[in-house]
């Protein structure tokens, strides 16, 4: 697991902060700078290669609407260095120095956000061919957008123009300060009360001598884990963001885990990865005639690459190639339709979605497809050991899940910083007391502010 502390964003914080001083009346600048010096402070390898990647989408973004002959190559190099990266996993273990795995052993060798990086720069460079935007009529302003340090680890992934923008606007206020402290709060709170707690309880359940149809407790663990992990990050580094006046984009619905079927499942789940690949994927290709005429192989194939997107192993492919059946069949059978005109029997659907949503959920915490399959084809067995040693545990991951949906139905709509804004202020302190200490007495420090999806 890919771990990123809290000082590294406390020091972004503060470096832009000290900058914005400097840097009045451009605080783009004072972003920039800040997030420059904490990527080379803590992953020297990932600023290098960056500032390299910019470098060749600025000058490809000039050629594009050029009479330039290779308009996609930077596209080819961009994408190509993450193929090669990501198949890493595959062929550096044939590589032993002193029979240490030097590659996997040396942090500085880690890429950290090359996917969002490359996304984004290619989202950059597509939209100029297609000329829905101009190229960038500064490199430092690109350089921003590719290495902003809160989208940098999580995402979510955004346009060129949609940030741009605010960058130029980018301002610290006590009103964006208020609104950034109450995101990362709430972010926090889920991510050390939450997630870290079935993180350890995840671990145990891997762990142990579980099996048979009980696995697929596993892949439910892992599944409200893995929303918790993530969109608290995504929380987390929206607060940064606000604290400049600038709003990422939400990458989660409210209260995705109840979703009914997997076409809904999939408009509230990273929702901007799912956007990228409809837009620059999906879309592009359709025009084709040869894939007109063959629409749902085409989406089959989309979800086959959001699924090696994940990695570039057997079971990342199978996953992609199930969960895209998943979402022809219910094309087919029409079940979005038939969730809405039996509204009332909504809780089969949210059980079918959980139930099938934990069995491929097994594919990310087994680390091969026969270790699943033995562990599935053994006889059913439930240590009761694991209820004894997390009780007290569960207990509090139940009861903690309770509060954040109860806040998840009250808030609707609204994203939790402008919800708390609105409460009377007695309301807002008494939650905000309430939430520090949930984190204070019941957080879980010892592996600091985890996110799964680090490793993509």
């Amino acid at each position: 697991m890919a771990q990123i502390g809290l000082f590294s964003s406390v020091l972004y914080i503060l470096f832009t902060i000290c900058f914005s001083f400097i840097f009045k009346k451009q605080v783009w600048k004072a972003l920039l700078v800040g997030s420059m010096l904490t990527i080379g402070i803590f992953m020297p390898l990932t600023l290098l290669f960056f500032l390299v990647g910019s470098g060749i989408t600025y000058w490809m973004g000039n050629k594009i609407q050029s009479s330039f002959p290779w308009k996609g190559l930077g596209i080819g190099i961009l994408i190509g260095f993450l193929i090669i990266y990501k198949l890493k996993e595959s062929w550096i273990d044939h590589i032993n120095l002193l029979e240490v795995n030097f590659w996997e052993n040396t942090g500085i060798w880690q890429i950290v956000g090359l996917s969002f990086f490359v996304f984004n720069a290619v989202s950059y460079l597509m939209d100029i061919r297609r000329r829905f935007i101009k190229p960038a009529d500064s490199f430092f302003k690109l350089m921003l957008y590719l290495l902003y340090f809160p989208t940098l680890h999580a995402g979510p992934l955004h346009r060129f123009s949609y940030l741009n923008e605010q960058f130029d606007q980018a301002n610290i206020s006590e009103k964006s300060f208020s609104n950034g402290m109450r995101l990362i709060l709430w972010g926090l709170f889920k991510n050390f009360v939450l997630a870290q707690r079935l993180n350890q309880l995840l671990i145990s359940l891997r762990e142990s001598e579980i099996a048979g149809w009980w696995t697929l407790l596993i892949g439910f663990v892992f599944f409200f884990y893995l929303y918790f992990s993530f969109s608290s990050f995504i929380d987390f580094f929206q607060g940064l963001s606000e604290i400049f006046n600038i709003q990422l984009k939400d990458n989660f619905h409210k209260r995705v885990y109840f979703s009914i079927n997997r076409h809904e499942f999939w408009k509230g789940w990273h929702i901007t990865l799912n956007e990228w690949f409809r837009d620059y994927f999906f879309y592009w290709l359709i025009k084709w005639k040869f894939w007109r005429d063959k629409p749902y192989l085409l989406l089959l194939m989309t979800y086959v690459l959001i699924g090696l997107w994940h990695g570039f192993t057997w079971a990342y492919f199978f996953w992609g190639f199930l969960s895209g059946i998943w979402i022809l069949v219910e094309k087919v059978l029409k079940i979005p339709k038939l969730s809405e005109k039996f509204s009332s029997l909504k809780w089969i659907g949210v059980i079918y979605h959980v139930f099938i949503c934990s069995a491929l959920a097994l594919v990310f915490v087994f680390s091969s497809i026969e270790d699943l399959w033995d562990r599935i084809l053994k006889p059913a067995y439930f240590p009761l050991g694991i209820w004894l040693l997390h009780k007290r545990n569960i207990f509090i991951i139940l009861f903690m899940f309770l509060q954040v949906d109860f806040f998840h139905i009250w808030s609707k709509s609204l994203r939790m910083n402008i919800f708390f804004e609105r409460l009377p202020a007695w309301q807002r302190r008494v939650i905000y007391i309430q939430l520090f200490l949930y984190i204070l007495i019941l957080g879980m420090f010892s592996d600091g502010i985890e996110n799964f999806y680090l490793q993509f």
